[in-house]
């Protein structure tokens, strides 16, 4: 069974990167959350993205200085885009989705926990 994830996850890099962002993007969340920080939810996925984003970028750039590439140019290639091939494009674009559905989850759950709280607390002053 482990054998078969494992495989999986190296043959399909972009779904692995979706599904690891996914928790990722709940586990920073429920932190920011018990530290109430404003906007938890956002701000997770906001770091999960750039997170996988810096790190395709980073190989990026890496893989066309090795093409020949000077430094300047493979910088501003890995940092717009340019020059990046698809499976490094999906790579980031999957994990960056994955992170932005759990945070509209994450939000649509809390917002209506929040509003579902005040028609469940007592009255005051009843006895």
């Amino acid at each position: 069974m482990l054998g078969t994830l494992v495989a999986f996850m190296v043959a399909n890099p972009a779904m692995s990167h979706a599904l690891t962002a996914t928790l990722e993007t709940a586990g920073l969340a429920a932190a920011l959350i018990l530290l109430r920080s404003p906007r938890p939810e956002g701000i997770a996925a906001l770091v999960v993205s750039t997170y996988y984003y810096g790190r395709e970028a980073g190989q990026r750039e890496h893989d066309i200085k090795h093409a020949g590439w000077d430094a300047v140019q493979a910088h501003l290639g890995a940092e717009f885009l340019y020059g990046w091939s698809l499976p490094n494009l999906q790579q980031w674009v999957a994990p960056t989705c994955a992170a932005w559905v759990v945070a509209g989850a994450i939000y649509l759950i809390r917002s209506r926990m929040a509003r579902a709280a005040p028609l469940q607390s007592p009255r005051r002053g009843r006895p």
